[in-house]
C-alpha cells in the first residue's frame, strides 16, 4: 500500500510539473512563426549552407523568432542568419503579456544605443498600438560614425572534433549614454548547438577597441 501511494505521488508530481512547464507559454513558438511568416510572404525553416535553419526568410529579411525573455539570444542568431543568407537581420519578439514589454524595451535600447542594423517586430497578446511595426535599426554600420575601428561584423567557424562553434564578432558597439566613455566596445557572440540542431548564441567575450 505504501509503495502504491509513493508511486501515485510521483506520477502526480510529474503531471503537475509537465503542466506547469507548458502553462508558461500560451502557444508554442512554431505557432507564432507559421502565422507571422505566412502573413509576410516568407519561408519558414530556411536551411542555410551550414545546415542551420532560419525561422523565417522574407524578400528582405532573415528573421529569428523568440519569446521576449530570450531577446538577447535573438540578437546573435538574427545576425548569424543575416550573414548566412545575405539578408537584413530581423527579430520577431513574442510578447505574451503586458509584462513582456520590458524585454521589448531592453532589446530596442540595445539596438539604438549600439546602432545595430536589426529591425524588430512584435507579436502576441502583450503588444499595443504604440509599438512601431517594425522598429527600424540603423540602415548600415556606417551610421556608427567615422571612428577608427573596423565597421563590419565578421563570422568565424571553430571546429573541435565533430562539434562546430560559430563566433560572431561585432567590433564597433558605441555607447551613446556615455557610461563607458567615448571608446567603442567589441563583443563576440558564441554559439552552442542544442540536441535538435538549433544554435543558441550568448556573449562569449567583450572589451574595448584600443
Amino acid at each position: 500500500m505504501k509503495k502504491r501511494v509513493i508511486t501515485f505521488i510521483v506520477i502526480m508530481a510529474s503531471l503537475l510539473t509537465s503542466y506547469s512547464v507548458h502553462a508558461k507559454r500560451l502557444h508554442h513558438e512554431k505557432w507564432y512563426q507559421e502565422q507571422w511568416c505566412q502573413e509576410h510572404s516568407g519561408e519558414t525553416e530556411k536551411v542555410t549552407e551550414e545546415g542551420t535553419r532560419c525561422d523565417c526568410l522574407t524578400e528582405t529579411h532573415a528573421l529569428e523568432m523568440d519569446f521576449a525573455d530570450k531577446w538577447y539570444e535573438a540578437v546573435g542568431q538574427s545576425t548569424y542568419y543575416s550573414h548566412q543568407l545575405e539578408k537584413r537581420a530581423g527579430i520577431v519578439l513574442i510578447l505574451e503579456s503586458a509584462d513582456d514589454k520590458r524585454h521589448w524595451q531592453r532589446l530596442l535600447n540595445l539596438i539604438e544605443k549600439s546602432k545595430l542594423p536589426i529591425d524588430v517586430w512584435a507579436v502576441g497578446d502583450g503588444i499595443d498600438s504604440e509599438m512601431p511595426q517594425p522598429y527600424k535599426g540603423v540602415n548600415t554600420r556606417e551610421e556608427n560614425g567615422s571612428r577608427d575601428c573596423q565597421e563590419l561584423p565578421t563570422i568565424e567557424k571553430e571546429r573541435t572534433g565533430s562539434s562546430v562553434k560559430w563566433l560572431i564578432n561585432i567590433p564597433c558597439l558605441f555607447d551613446n549614454t556615455g557610461t563607458f566613455g567615448d571608446v567603442p566596445q567589441w563583443v563576440i557572440f558564441g554559439s552552442k548547438q542544442r540536441k535538435d540542431g538549433d544554435l543558441l548564441f550568448g556573449v562569449d567575450d567583450y572589451g574595448y577597441v584600443k
